[in-house]
């Protein structure tokens, strides 16, 4: 019978660790998600979880004992990465099993010691502002136009990179001050998985985390929803289109109902868009959806790539499978192969180190172990009649957006 291990500790400070004992792992992987990114960002300081990144985990930036760690971690195969998103920001290091003290020590050294020089602060300036000159080129924009065009300028609608005035704005005392009331213990779970005893875990962490103080208090900017339409001209003859929803936030019961919603309509050779656009209409060789379930929100979306000239046939006929999949009933056939292709996907997670560290970082800051036979049920308890029931309810005009690359806002309303 398969079964997870996970052990659970908290410190006198309030950092919270799960250990995840996996016997045949060969690499050990350690991450700190701190619980601060866009959502907590005002509009006048948007990018500033994005920027501290940079000014404070960044290789380069470290203080000199860090950087002396993980200098020597690297020397021996070690990989290190530092991510800002919507709801968090991580650093993980993933080595051999032989380094897990220094390990440990590194991410202590790196996290507990964010010291903001004024030349660090303007050298990430400098390459920011290169990154952000990129940014519309890169493929992380779809995404972030999909959650502009849901919940406008606002938490989690607003861009992960800021916009050129406040990164040329950020001074040295809005850094530290950010530092020092989110980037806390008390605001942070450590993740470690590997074949190691939790209870060498718990002296190490105990070792190199028990001078972190816990200070500070953190809040959300409140979300609102607004549904928009959000284009962004290019010259390129063709468009990448999303039509999103508004659906289930990540506490939400009806978020493995969404789920299993987006894999009926975009998931796969067998998926309705797919048979539908691809392979009926030819309208387009590229569609798919996905879900993205926040702690504050959450939405459905639908992208296609499809010529500029028929960008409305592609539209029309997204609307009229999603009016099917509301009218009709999901048959038993369907229903059984959507399930298995989502449980599948959720049981390939532990082959793939570095993902499973990132969503059982995530579901411990959003205060809930990943196991993945608790999803299992869950998805295998879902009947037809609540799918339809919940599709009735989300593809609803009222909360749809739309966005694009590749036409304009103005393009686009032409469709509604």
């Amino acid at each position: 019978m398969f079964s997870e291990l996970v052990t659970k500790a908290v410190f006198e400070n309030c950092l919270q660790v799960t250990i995840r004992k996996i016997p045949h792992a060969r690499t050990m992987n350690i991450g700190v998600f701190i619980n601060h990114g866009v959502k907590n960002e005002e509009n006048h300081v948007n990018g500033i979880s994005h920027f501290i990144e940079h000014v404070s985990f960044n290789y380069t930036n470290m203080n000199s004992h860090a950087r002396h760690l993980l200098g020597g971690l690297m020397d021996r195969g070690a990989l290190y990465e530092a991510f800002t998103g919507k709801e968090m920001t991580r650093c993980t290091l993933s080595a051999q099993r032989e380094h897990l003290p220094m390990m440990i020590e590194c991410l202590g050294s790196i996290v507990m010691n964010n010291n903001v020089s004024p030349e660090s602060l303007e050298h990430e300036r400098n390459i920011i502002l290169h990154e952000a000159e990129s940014y519309f080129s890169s493929g992380r924009i779809k995404e972030e136009l999909v959650e502009q065009a849901l919940w406008g300028n606002r938490s989690l609608g607003q861009f992960v990179i800021g916009n050129r005035n406040n990164i040329l704005g950020f001074n040295r005392e809005q850094i530290e001050e950010r530092l020092h009331h989110y980037y806390i213990p008390n605001n942070t779970q450590m993740i470690v998985q590997g074949n190691v005893e939790p209870e060498e875990v718990i002296e190490q962490v105990g070792r190199y985390f028990r001078d972190w103080k816990y200070q500070g208090k953190q809040r959300d900017v409140v979300i609102e929803i607004e549904p928009s339409i959000l284009g962004l001209p290019t010259a390129n003859p063709r468009v990448d289109l999303n039509i999103s929803f508004v659906g289930a936030s990540f506490h939400s019961q009806e978020r493995q109902l969404m789920n299993l919603l987006s894999v009926i309509l975009g998931s796969g050779l067998k998926s309705r868009l797919h048979v539908e656009l691809r392979e009926k209409r030819e309208l387009a060789y590229l569609v798919f959806s996905y879900t993205q379930s926040y702690a504050l929100s959450g939405y459905l979306s639908i992208q296609v790539n499809c010529r500029r000239d028929q960008i409305k046939e592609v539209y029309e006929a997204i609307l009229s499978v999603l009016e099917d999949l509301k009218t009709g009933a999901v048959g038993e056939e369907e229903l059984q192969r959507v399930k298995a292709a989502r449980i599948t996907n959720l049981m390939q997670v532990p082959g793939n180190d570095a993902k499973l560290l990132q969503i059982t970082g995530r579901y411990a800051l959003l205060n809930r172990d990943f196991f993945i036979d608790l999803e299992r049920v869950e998805i295998e308890r879902l009947t037809a009649e609540e799918l339809q029931s919940f599709a009735c309810e989300l593809f609803n005009q009222d909360r749809m957006a739309l966005s694009a690359l590749g036409v304009g806002s103005e393009e686009l309303a032409i469709l509604l």
